[in-house]
């Protein structure tokens, strides 16, 4: 039979014990509360960390009705909010065990008690996430229902359609998240409005073999935990041409705005930067940002002597690429500054003393109140091969890298030995002109 599952897990559960132990005993008065006219109709489990409840009658709107109560008793909008909340519902097969009945928990085996579960495990906090036949019956089988208990034009606003996520052994689900972030006098703030992160990485999307599957599974989320670790610890990260590559995809993706500081050649940083397409990426976030309106002024500061960006463009080896790089940047509009390095060392050296944090690198890329990159010197994978390896340090906004590297570029772009390297056309060399804080705009072409 068909039946409904309300899971609902909580963030966070193991710390702050004696916190939680008061939270979580107010969560379960609040359930307990609002199903005291249902107890024939239900069965719930407490798991230690949440509560799973199975409707075994035709649950109407049940489901949501709680969810909604429960955000509304713990909001999970409010910042300060120390209880956060995962609700999964879902809509499938069961069949109850007898034998099963006298142990704890709910005695029916079956999709709809195994999805519910995959759904909490998707959620970020704060989500409410159905699966397909759950917001089929909500909202076809229950649609007066649910019009009377959501007044709107549309009540499918409230039903983000996700698409298809995989899960546990490689399990598709399709998912809807139930949310309204725009208050009304009649629907209040409730769920997550953010697409879920996929926490089970990338073995659940790739076709792979099942005998495969667990133990891929198993080193991916080593991997993962062993990243999370040097990334929290500010240790080094080594990375090949193509993950390289693909970090920059990332990056770039969900950032609108990038400034970057840049120790090396024209010619150089053009040849070094075209196995990890960091210039393609550069570029598609600039026509964006311009399409989109939003603030699209971009830097790249040049730290090194200026007669060497000279001599890059008069040697005839290397001028065709440090036209290249030059022409890049008045095309896309990101502005060209240069520094000399005794004035950028100065301003280093000033802030490490004042704050006694220690750059990792002058190499710079910063996505405006997103992340912070640090980068050391690639070097060549072997002899034979023309693999490099990039040694790089990852940091979020809310760390101290990423505020002493963002007072770094604001302090050099203040500073009054800046230079804007102008370039008019291919037979004239560079000029320096002192910069007047004016940021150059894009010429698509």
């Amino acid at each position: 039979m068909m039946y409904d599952f309300f899971c609902i897990d909580i963030v966070g559960s193991s710390k702050d014990t004696e916190i939680q132990n008061d939270n979580i005993k107010n969560l379960l008065i609040v359930i307990k509360d609002f199903l005291s006219s249902y107890q024939q109709q239900i069965q719930t489990v407490f798991t230690g960390d949440g509560v799973i409840i199975w409707f075994k009658e035709d649950s109407l709107l049940l489901p949501l009705q709680l969810a909604l109560k429960i955000h509304k008793e713990f909001p999970q909008i409010n910042e300060e909010s120390c209880l956060g909340l995962k609700i999964g519902i879902a809509r499938g097969d069961a069949i109850e065990i007898d034998t099963a009945k006298s142990l704890v928990g709910i005695p029916v085996w079956g999709n709809g008690p195994a999805i519910v579960r995959r759904l909490c495990e998707l959620c970020d906090e704060g989500h409410i996430l159905l699966d397909l036949s759950a917001y089929e019956s909500f909202s076809t089988k229950h649609k007066k229902e649910l019009k009377h208990f959501l007044p709107s034009q549309s009540n499918s606003k409230f039903f983000q359609d996700l698409g298809e996520y995989f899960v546990k052994h490689q399990k598709s689900i399709h998912v809807f998240n139930f949310c309204n972030n725009i208050p009304n006098d009649v629907v209040p703030i409730f769920g997550n409005s953010n697409f879920p992160v996929d926490k089970r990485g990338m073995i659940d999307r790739i076709n792979i073999d099942s005998e495969l599957s667990r133990p891929f599974d198993t080193f991916f989320e080593y991997e993962g935990i062993a990243l999370k670790k040097k990334i929290d610890q500010g240790q080094k990260i080594t990375l090949l041409d193509e993950s390289m590559k693909n970090m920059y995809y990332s990056l770039f993706q969900y950032a609108t705005n990038y400034d970057s500081i840049n120790t090396m050649m024209p010619s150089t940083f053009l040849k070094s930067q075209s196995n990890i397409s960091l210039l393609n990426y550069q570029a598609r976030l600039r026509r964006r940002s311009v399409k989109d309106t939003v603030d699209s002024k971009s830097v790249r500061i040049m730290i090194m002597e200026k007669h060497r960006i000279e001599k890059d463009w008069e040697n005839h080896n290397t001028r065709d690429a440090c036209i290249d790089f030059l022409n890049w940047h008045k095309d896309w509009g990101v502005t060209l500054l240069h520094i000399e390095p005794l004035y950028a060392n100065e301003i280093r050296r000033n802030i490490e003393e004042a704050t006694t944090f220690q750059f990792k690198s002058m190499e710079i890329g910063l996505w405006k109140d997103k992340y912070l990159l640090q980068f050391g010197e690639y070097q060549l994978d072997d002899k034979k091969y023309d693999g490099r390896r990039y040694n790089i340090w990852i940091s979020g906004s809310n760390t101290i890298s990423y505020v002493n590297c963002e007072l770094l570029i604001n302090t050099i772009l203040a500073h009054n030995e800046v230079y804007e390297i102008k370039y008019g056309n291919d037979k004239q060399k560079p000029e320096f002109i002192e910069w007047n804080h004016n940021y150059w705009k894009p010429n698509f072409r």
